[in-house]
């Protein structure tokens, strides 16, 4: 390693920058030159100027392609979440001779524990029955239901969907999960029985989506599938909004074959105030913030240095594309 590395934190959200300090930073400031920019560049031109000279960087959004042909010493991205196919030109990275890393696991529990939250919102009716004693008084009729006993059908079954297997099992629902790759080791060390997708939808009071996106899940459910669904089933989203047709979501909400949803991720982000979604109350909405908790946000960053750490060091880890592979794996 020689000492004229250039690292960059291009666009650290407001409250990363602050865990930049102590053993992290003298860990990044090991491998090289170390600068950090908080937020997100104002345009194309910015950005450009931020990482003109960098040999690494770490991002947590988007990086396009003419910003990326701009920076002629990059070979390494740690890119801060899951969903670096979305934000990346990964085949552009490869021919370029970039690796890219991203950092699997450190939202498992934060997604997890949020998803469940949006499910017990909308079992109990809490975002309604609130509003309503703030508002217009006492009210006792909201009728709700208990989660134990009610079963949970998990779409994926990586990190996220395995905490949120462990945490439903605790509270007394039997899991089903559909998965590309299940297996009788599977089943029993994340307390699931696994079934076919039809069966998942079919027998399950509770639907919750935990896939990454790929071009094979992208609309995974689409109407035919939401037709599949239990009657009066509950619908979570807390994964990604294209996994689902939103439009065949929203006429299943409106006219109650679903009962209810919480969702945390949209097609469109930020979510328009006139989106169809917000006008229906029987939808428990929040804004994209599942895997944000001050636990998530510092596991993140640690896993964003550990990939800059390990790749100059010669033993690149969580590598979904690199020049020698040019393989897309995430």
């Amino acid at each position: 390693m020689t000492n004229d590395h250039v690292i960059v934190f291009a666009d650290a959200d407001p409250p990363m920058v602050p865990l930049m300090v102590g053993e992290r930073l003298a860990r990044v400031e090991a491998l090289g030159a170390f600068a950090v920019h908080q937020g997100r560049a104002a345009d194309a031109a910015d950005y450009e100027a931020r990482i003109a000279d960098a040999t690494a960087i770490m991002i947590g959004w988007d990086l396009p392609v003419e910003v990326m042909r701009k920076a002629p010493r990059l070979e390494a991205i740690s890119y801060l979440g899951t969903g670096a196919a979305n934000m990346i030109d990964l085949p552009e990275a490869a021919a370029r001779g970039i690796t890219v890393c991203n950092t699997p696991g450190y939202g498992d529990n934060a997604v997890a524990e949020h998803a469940l939250a949006l499910l017990f919102a909308v079992a109990r009716d809490i975002p309604r029955l609130d509003r309503t004693l703030r508002t217009e008084g006492w009210d006792q009729l909201g009728p709700g239901f208990e989660l134990r006993g009610k079963t949970l059908g998990l779409i994926g079954l990586g990190g996220i969907g395995s905490r949120v297997a462990e945490l439903a099992g605790a509270l007394g629902m039997e899991v089903l999960a559909w998965t590309r790759n299940p297996s009788p080791e599977r089943a029993r060390r994340s307390g699931v029985t696994f079934a076919p997708l039809e069966a998942v939808l079919g027998q399950s009071d509770v639907i919750s989506l935990h896939l990454l996106l790929t071009p094979e899940t992208e609309n995974l459910l689409g109407a035919a599938e939401l037709d599949r669904m239990k009657p009066g089933a509950v619908f979570i989203n807390t994964a990604r909004a294209e996994l689902v047709d939103e439009a065949a979501l929203i006429e299943r909400l409106r006219d109650r074959r679903i009962a209810a949803a919480g969702i945390d991720v949209y097609l469109q982000e930020p979510l328009p105030r006139d989106h169809p979604l917000l006008g229906l109350d029987n939808v428990v909405a929040t804004p994209h913030i599942g895997f944000n908790t001050p636990e998530a946000t510092m596991a993140m960053v640690d896993f964003g240095i550990d990939n800059l750490v390990r790749y100059f060091a010669g033993d690149p880890i969580n590598v979904i594309t690199a020049p020698e592979i040019c393989n897309i794996s995430e």
